[in-house]
């Protein structure tokens, strides 16, 4: 696709998302999301249809082509039309590649919101994780320290499609999340929230394949654990698992 394709083929998307959209929900989805960014209106289900209806028209559709097409979609002040910059990338995992992480990381930086950070978390860097082991352990090791609290946040829910299925690797996943046990007294109430929240998610994902590291993890660290981050990890706890915490 050429230059012009490229534009083209945005302009053709936003053209759908505008002609899907009402004003009701554009506002309730604004007020829902506590969010900055400007709504078209459309639902996640609806957005996910326009760019399969698209994908479908491009069976040709590069890597190159791909990551330049979702750029062009986030650099944008309106909520679905990054909302398809995301779905780009899950929709088409095969072309996703580590050449694609410059602009993946600048996603992460740009979000505002958690609905945006949870998918490219969990299906996109997600996916290059488990491509790709070696390498993209250290950029969660980075990302774990950043200063941006929804940077911290991809490294805490990054291995959760792995961790659904048995899979996952705890030993990185410690290491990304115990140092942020120790709260800065700087940390916003949000910050908190959604560091808290996303441990407690993760460990819960781990709890139907492997209680027993949950167990473990939460008697080591539970002294230094919020009660959202303890409450998330133990719901799904299998009854037998659960005499055995010693919180």
């Amino acid at each position: 696709m050429t230059t012009a394709e490229i534009a083209r083929a945005r302009s053709e998307l936003i053209a759908q998302l505008r002609a899907q959209g009402t004003p009701e929900r554009a506002a309730g989805e604004k007020q829902y999301l506590r969010s900055d960014l400007q709504f078209h209106g459309v639902s996640v289900p609806g957005c996910n249809a326009i760019l399969k209806a698209w994908l479908k028209t491009q069976p040709a559709l590069t890597s190159g082509e791909l990551g330049t097409l979702a750029g062009a979609l986030w650099a944008s002040d309106w909520h679905e039309e990054r909302t398809l910059a995301i779905f780009l990338f899950e929709e088409r995992p095969k072309l996703l590649t580590l050449d694609h992480l410059p602009l993946i990381e600048t996603m992460m930086r740009e979000v505002n919101t958690w609905a945006h950070l949870d998918e490219i978390a969990v299906h996109v860097v997600g996916v290059l994780l488990a491509r790709h082991p070696d390498v993209m352990s250290g950029h969660l090791l980075r990302w774990a320290s950043d200063a941006n609290f929804w940077v911290r946040r991809v490294p805490l829910l990054a291995q959760n499609g792995q961790f659904r299925k048995g899979g996952g690797d705890f030993a990185l996943f410690e290491q990304v999340a115990v140092p942020m046990l120790d709260e800065g007294k700087a940390w916003s109430k949000d910050e908190r929230f959604f560091i808290r929240k996303a441990m407690g998610w993760a460990l819960r994902e781990m709890c139907k394949h492997h209680p027993d590291w949950v167990v473990d993890f939460v008697n080591r660290h539970h002294a230094r654990m919020s009660g959202l981050t303890l409450r998330e990890a133990t719901r799904k706890l299998p009854p037998e698992w659960a005499p055995r915490l010693t919180v």
